[in-house]
Parts: C-alpha cells; sequence; structure tokens
C-alpha cells in the first residue's frame, strides 16, 4: 500500500515518536510511506534521515482547514496514496476531508483517553471521514465508545511497539552519559521523561523527591523534557530544598542513550482524561529498568506489578516516595525488577508486531475498495 503518516503538531513528544517509528516499520514490511508535518519539524529531520520521503504541510488554524485539505489531497492524488493515518486532532479532520470522495481511507491514530469531539465538524469526522480508529490502550477504546458513540466495529486497540538497543550498547551509553553528567556508579539516577504541562503531575513527582531526599543523599532525579511549566518546577525546586537533587535536562534528541543512565524510571502523570499508553514508558520497558507510576490511563497495561514495576495513586507523593525507596534500597529487587521490564517488552511492545497489527487495521479497511 502506499501510506501517508500525518501530523501536525508543533513539539517533538511520543505522538511524533509514534509516526517516526511507525513508518520506518511499514516500510520494511514492503510499503510506500511518506510522513507529513511542519515545514521544519524535527519528525521531517528524523524521517529524511531514516529515508522516509517527506510531505511538508504548512498545517495552520481551523479557518485554514480547507486550504489544508485541499493541499493535502492533491499530495494524496500525486503519490497514488491508499491509506492516509492521522495522528494528531488538526490533521484528523485535514485527513478526514482530503480523503472524502477518493478511494483513500482515512485512519485515524487516537494517542490520548479523552473525547475526539468538540464540536459538529469533528462528529461529522468521526461518523463520515473515518473509515477506521486505532488506540494505543483499551483505555483510549473505551473514551470513543462511551463518549463520541464510535461503533465498536471500527475500533481497534494497537499497542505501541518500539526499538531496543544491545545490552553492550545501552551500557556504553550509559557510562557516556553518566560520565558526562558527573555522575558516579554508586548515586541511584531516578529518570523522568515528560513534556512538562500540567497533566504530567511533575509537582508531585517533586514532592516525592522531597521526602526520598531527606533520607538519602545520593539519589539523583533526572527530568528530561521542556514545557510551560518549566520555571515554575525550578522554583518548586528551590524551595522544597532539593538542591542537587534534581537536574532538568531540558529536551533531548537523544534519549535512547539517556535512558540506560538511569536505575529507575519514574512516571508521575494525573488521571486527567490524557495520559493513555506513553512511549516514555515502553523506553524504560527497552532499556530493563524498574518502572514506578501513577495508575492512569492505560499504564496499568506496562506494568506488571511487583514483578517489573510498582503502581501507586496519582497525586500522592508519599505513595510513590514509598515505591521508590523500596528499590532504591535494593539493588538485586532493581535489578530484578528491571530483566522483567525487557522480557515485558519483547513480549509484547516490539515494533515489527505493531507495524504488522497496523497493517491488519489498513488491510481490512481497504477491503472494501478493492
Amino acid at each position: 500500500m502506499n501510506v501517508l503518516l500525518t501530523n501536525a503538531t508543533d513539539i517533538f513528544a511520543g505522538g511524533e515518536d509514534y509516526v517516526l517509528i511507525l513508518g520506518r516499520y511499514l516500510a520494511l514490511r514492503g510499503h510506500k510511506v511518506w510522513v507529513s508535518a511542519r515545514p521544519g519539524h524535527l519528525l521531517l529531520r528524523k524521517c529524511a534521515e531514516a529515508s522516509l520521503p517527506v510531505v511538508p504541510v504548512e498545517y495552520g488554524d481551523m479557518a485554514r482547514v480547507f486550504e489544508i485539505s485541499r493541499v493535502l489531497r492533491r499530495a494524496m492524488r500525486d503519490r497514488s496514496i491508499t491509506i492516509v493515518h492521522s495522528n494528531a486532532n488538526y490533521d484528523r479532520t485535514c485527513a478526514a476531508i482530503a480523503a472524502a470522495f477518493t478511494r483513500a481511507r482515512h485512519v485515524a491514530g487516537i494517542h490520548s483517553a479523552h473525547s475526539i469531539r468538540h464540536n459538529i465538524t469533528h462528529a461529522l469526522r468521526n461518523r463520515y471521514g473515518t473509515s477506521h480508529f486505532i488506540t494505543d490502550a483499551d483505555a483510549g477504546r473505551d473514551v470513543l465508545l462511551r463518549e463520541d458513540a464510535i461503533p465498536p466495529g471500527k475500533v481497534t486497540t494497537v499497542p505501541i511497539g518500539i526499538e531496543s538497543d544491545p545490552f553492550d550498547v545501552r551500557a556504553a551509553s550509559r557510562a557516556r552519559i553518566r560520565g558526562a553528567m558527573g555522575i558516579d556508579e554508586g548515586t541511584v539516577v531516578v529518570g523522568n521523561v515528560a513534556r512538562l504541562v500540567p497533566f504530567k503531575g511533575h509537582r508531585f513527582l517533586l514532592e516525592a523527591a522531597a521526602l526520598v531526599a531527606r533520607g538519602d543523599r545520593s539519589v539523583l532525579f533526572l527530568v528530561a523534557g521542556d514545557g510551560e511549566l518549566e520555571g515554575e518546577l525550578k522554583a518548586r525546586t528551590r524551595a522544597l530544598g532539593l538542591g542537587e537533587s534534581v537536574r532538568f535536562l531540558g529536551f533531548r534528541d537523544d534519549l535512547r542513550d539517556v535512558y540506560p543512565a538511569f536505575d529507575i524510571y519514574c512516571h508521575s502523570s494525573l488521571e486527567l482524561a490524557s495520559e493513555m499508553f506513553p512511549i516514555a514508558i515502553l523506553r524504560a520497558l527497552a532499556s530493563a529498568l524498574p518502572v514506578v507510576s501513577t495508575r492512569v490511563g492505560g499504564i496499568a497495561a506496562m506494568i506488571d506489578e511487583g514483578v517489573s514495576g510498582t503502581l501507586t495513586p496519582a497525586e500522592d507523593p508519599p505513595a510513590l516516595a514509598a515505591a521508590l525507596i523500596g528499590l532504591i534500597n535494593d539493588g538485586p529487587k532493581r535489578s530484578a525488577f528491571g530483566r522483567a521490564s525487557f522480557g515485558l517488552f519483547e513480549r509484547k511492545y516490539q515494533a515489527m508486531a505493531m507495524a504488522g497489527n497496523v497493517e491488519r487495521v489498513y488491510n481490512h479497511v481497504m477491503e472494501g475498495v478493492r
């Protein structure tokens, strides 16, 4: 098939990483794949580096949605696109309009566990302009069925899959990153990778870090990501007296190298009907890390509780701190949980398996036009 993957955002986070990985592995499965994003977007640069052809489109505001849809339709016609697979709200609408009255079919990727029907345009798009919906976890599927009245037969859950590096590559990355940051092997590093936005729950992570740091100063929290709350969170870090116990790394374009520098991965998202199946946790599994996370969205499916990690209630810093302390103080347990995390990744969340499952959805929606 000829597949166009679209993403209209102006950030590079889990959803954009998903497009890059899916595009690469669909191409490995023999499909012709193009990726569309805003001109100059990091996603397009990464696609070009991966030899994926790109389609820059000036995605804009809702006043230009029909104009952008015409641009997208021309791009689809020129490339004989059979599947246009959208991955964000704006391009979801554009792709639905662009595919209308053509042989192409629109598949919508849903990466957040909240309603996608905000107005009458969205309702029409969901009902008439989308052949199928792919969600990352059943938590998202449940929302589509319950709140958006999408027929069950039009929604398929396909867990995200990613890649992993061999042990020796991860070990080299660990030594290089920790060396560059001046972190000795006696320090237990708790990592967090997320945009600095409200629903990621960093405020509660910092409060948990303060509880951990009271008893053990050989623990360092590394927070990778940027966003609107950066100044506020840094101020809160100072107010909690965390000093050198927390470092904000900003946006990192080398996360596959950074993850092995962690000893524990901690995810503190809130139950704000947004988090569903974060790639950040998948990268922790692929890096053989024990995981401590809040129990929100579809995250429970990503952790084998008591075997590969621990789930805690959202907005509960003492519970988060207690789970972290239990791993910080027990090296053998960290190692055992890490091995279990990697085993879970190998069984369930590999990129090629994801691409195969997405391909099956494409085949299903194309059956009616062959």
